[in-house]
């Protein structure tokens, strides 16, 4: 399991001395689970001077979308803040909780350097008691550089589960062949009547099957919301039928084709452009009438008691269903007019979640605090686009979260706070009746000089854009055009091409990209576990899709596979998983040996030992018999006591001889055996020989020492056992041999200056191509 305490860099026994204050789970031989926290040790006495100790810290941080609270009720750390905990003796017991705004769920503590309970998504438990006495902790308590970190990860709850296909049709024109597929999620409900839809393009003249990059696309239509009475208001001249029920097939159809057909003939613009190059396109429904914004929060005053607005939760499940659908690279978001704060949120829905679309491109009507004022101003007026009778003040009620611009969720707030994960391309018109272009400048436009509504309105986003330092966002603010820009034949939609062939140049990671997962039994000793353990850590953030496993874990030789077997509890654990006749992979490490009645080694006729065969053949037969498609791996770890060779080259060089000698004739000879099964080898051993040589010869600037402390050194014992970024470069070569992850487009950054994925790739590309797994 992933220790509750992540990656941390500290020094000897630390990190596993931590695991006193948080509960990282048990030590030794025994199966793993889910990691949850320790029971509270025993209350011990009322602090004394004796007790006291200068602080360390625990550092809170939160993001918009939810805040850190304890059970106590002492400590509370708002959403948006960095808070800071003194921890001062050996009697600070508290529990931590997670508190996300509405219509968020609490994900999960974030795994990342030094940080607490990471990984687990129950309540986090910080109790110092029973440190009295123990030299290490005490220090710790006595250091005031020691500074841990808690942070919550805060998600939309959606479903793909209901998604089903509801038509599909082939159309041809003006040259291209277009597959259309139409899909209807039942789990979320339009505010009148229906569910919500989507429709999806296939590349021109190309196929489902095709690979291509995603253009989502989020059409106009307003904003609305009832009063107390039941009266529905909205912008010109909508009802409440008009985007409060189901939009289907030939209502999406209709919607497309009326921004990118003229007469019969396609308009040169931003969602032409990308339909005629390729790229696959989907366009999303909106029937709550929320700016897509919806979180599944109830909605007010609506007739349907029960009604909750759901537009985030449904464009985020077309999109989730789409990539896991679809061969997808990048993935775009366009949105015009109320499409337009969708594909904002939408962004920024994901970044919560760590997935971080390609680039964005939101066209009029973004959320800015100055349309609070703008519309107050002139709602109900005869040249404002805002029925009399309008109140944003129930839109916001409506949205929720999104709507609240207290929050600090809006564009001019996170880009001031430094955002720069998703470059976003903001489009606005000088002339768009939905900033009140037509009418006298607002007092609040007046008093900061400014005698233009629309330029009133986007001067916040300027200012703050180019306030920021290289930042990778743009407003194209257009003279003389209106609403929605990107979808004339405009100039603009030039500057659109260019913002994505820049973006396109820096060779972005594909931000979906879904591998198929495996359930897989994993077991081994200490060079081994800590790999496997990582697997799931890796798996969600390289787009590994239903990953799942459980690890055995034996110390030493007792963790070899015929050692396992013999060991009638490890055994059955093993088993217990296998009878489920559902494994896909069972992963193993090495090494028995053929020995002689005494004990001794059976040599070959040049003096080498020969590996046996009969602990894996045990395995591979039990595993058989429960699901006779199963794939198998063996890694190969490096050789434990590293010091005791001369240098890195001698290291290698014996261990070369080992891997291609012994190992890879043993993958030969267990697959003329199990013909027809997939066996294949992991050489993670490899990574000890690049880094050795690295650091020899000074080329690793995170390494101080061969052996010592866990986050400056290759080792952290005599026997071999491996130091954080050892372990960060053998998690990296796993999920390329085994999951066939791109390391070039994985995203991850592990905040080393040495390039570990380029490392990992490198061992991997190197290896026997013959010994690989499937996915490699």
């Amino acid at each position: 399991m992933k220790s509750l305490i992540s990656r941390h860099p500290l020094k000897g026994t630390a990190a596993a001395c931590l695991c006193l204050l948080v509960g990282c789970g048990g030590s030794g031989s025994g199966s793993s689970s889910e990691p949850g926290i320790a029971d509270t040790p025993p209350q011990t006495e009322q602090p004394n001077e004796e007790n006291s100790f200068t602080p360390f810290k625990i550092e809170i941080q939160t993001p918009v979308e939810g805040a850190v609270t304890t059970t106590s009720t002492a400590i509370e750390c708002a959403a948006n803040q960095n808070c800071t905990v003194d921890v001062t003796d050996i009697f600070f017991d508290e529990t931590f909780v997670a508190d996300p705004a509405p219509g968020w769920l609490f994900a999960g503590w974030k795994q990342r350097d030094a940080g607490l309970c990471g990984g687990n998504s129950t309540p986090c438990t910080i109790d110092t008691t029973g440190w009295a006495g123990n030299p290490t902790l005490e220090g710790w308590l006595a250091d005031p550089t020691f500074i841990t970190y808690l942070e919550p990860e805060f998600v939309v709850e959606r479903t793909t589960k209901e998604i089903a296909m509801a038509g599909e049709q082939t159309i041809t024109q003006s040259g291209f062949t277009i597959e259309f597929d139409f899909y209807r999620n039942s789990a979320y409900e339009c505010g009148l009547s229906g569910n919500y839809t989507f429709m999806v393009l296939n590349p021109a003249n190309g196929s489902a099957d095709d690979e291509a990059p995603l253009w989502v696309y989020l059409h106009g239509g307003g904003v609305g919301h009832y009063d107390d009475q039941g009266n529905y208001y909205a912008v010109l001249g909508q009802t409440e039928d008009t985007w409060n029920n189901e939009e289907t097939f030939q209502d999406l159809q209709n919607t497309l084709s009326a921004r990118i057909l003229n007469n019969g003939q396609p308009i040169n613009n931003t969602l032409t452009r990308r339909i005629q190059e390729g790229y696959r396109t989907v366009v999303v429904s909106m029937c709550d009438h929320d700016l897509y914004s919806g979180l599944g929060t109830p909605y007010p005053n609506n007739p349907n008691p029960d009604a909750e607005v759901n537009g985030m939760q449904a464009t985020m499940s077309a999109v989730d269903y789409v990539v896991a659908n679809y061969p997808t690279t990048e993935v775009w978001a366009h949105g015009s007019s109320a499409g337009s704060t969708g594909t904002y949120n939408l962004a920024m829905s994901y970044v919560a979640e760590g997935i971080h679309l390609t680039g964005a491109v939101p066209d009029s009507i973004f959320p800015t605090p100055r349309a609070i004022p703008l519309t107050a101003a002139y709602g109900g007026d005869p040249s404002s686009p805002y029925q009399l009778g309008f109140d944003s003040e129930a839109v916001v009620e409506k949205m929720g979260f999104y709507g609240d611009l207290s929050r600090n969720a809006h564009p001019e707030a996170r880009i001031a706070a430094g955002f720069t994960d998703v470059p976003f391309l903001f489009v606005g018109g000088r002339n768009d009746p939905f900033c009140n272009h037509n009418l006298p400048a607002i007092p609040e436009a007046l008093a900061e000089g400014i005698n233009h509504n629309c330029d009133y309105y986007h001067e916040g986003l300027s200012q703050v854009i180019a306030a920021q330092p290289d930042s990778p966002h743009q407003l194209a603010y257009i003279q003389d055009r209106g609403h929605v820009p990107t979808l004339d034949a405009g100039p603009v939609n030039n500057t659109v091409d260019t913002f994505i062939s820049d973006i396109q140049a820096g060779n972005p990671a594909a931000p979906f990209r879904v591998i198929p997962g495996d359930k897989m039994m994993l077991m081994g000793h200490s060079f081994f576990r800590p790999f496997a353990d990582e697997m799931p850590y890796h798996a969600i953030r390289a787009g590994v899709d239903g990953h799942s496993q459980n690890v055995e874990f034996s110390g030493g030789a007792s963790g070899a596979p015929l050692a396992l077997w013999n060991d009638a509890v490890h055994r059955a654990n093993i088993q217990a998983v296998l009878n489920a006749g559902d494994v896909d992979v069972f992963g193993m490490t090495c090494c028995d040996w053929q020995l002689t009645p005494g004990g001794d080694p059976v040599l070959d006729p040049e003096g080498n030992p020969i590996l046996s065969l009969e602990g894996w053949q045990l395995w591979f037969d039990y595993a058989l018999a429960q699901n006779p498609d199963t794939e198998f791996f063996i890694g190969i770890p490096w050789f434990d006591y590293p010091t005791d060779y001369a240098d890195a080259e001698a290291y290698a060089d014996l261990w070369n001889l080992f891997y291609n000698t012994l190992v890879l004739p043993a993958v030969d000879d267990l697959r003329a055996l199990y013909p027809g099964v997939t066996i294949y080898s992991i050489p993670y051993g490899q990574a000890v020989n690049e880094l050795r040589a690295m650091f020899e010869a000074g080329n690793i600037p995170e390494l101080a020492n061969l052996e010592g402390p866990g986050a400056t050194s290759l080792f952290t014992d005599y026997k071999g056992h491996g130091g954080q970024l050892l372990k960060d470069l053998v998690e990296y070569v796993w999920m390329d041999a085994i999951y066939g992850v791109d390391l070039d487009k994985y995203a991850h950054d592990d905040g080393y200056q040495t390039d570990l994925k380029a490392l990992a790739k490198s061992i991997m590309d190197a290896h026997n191509p013959d010994y690989n797994g499937p996915n490699r």
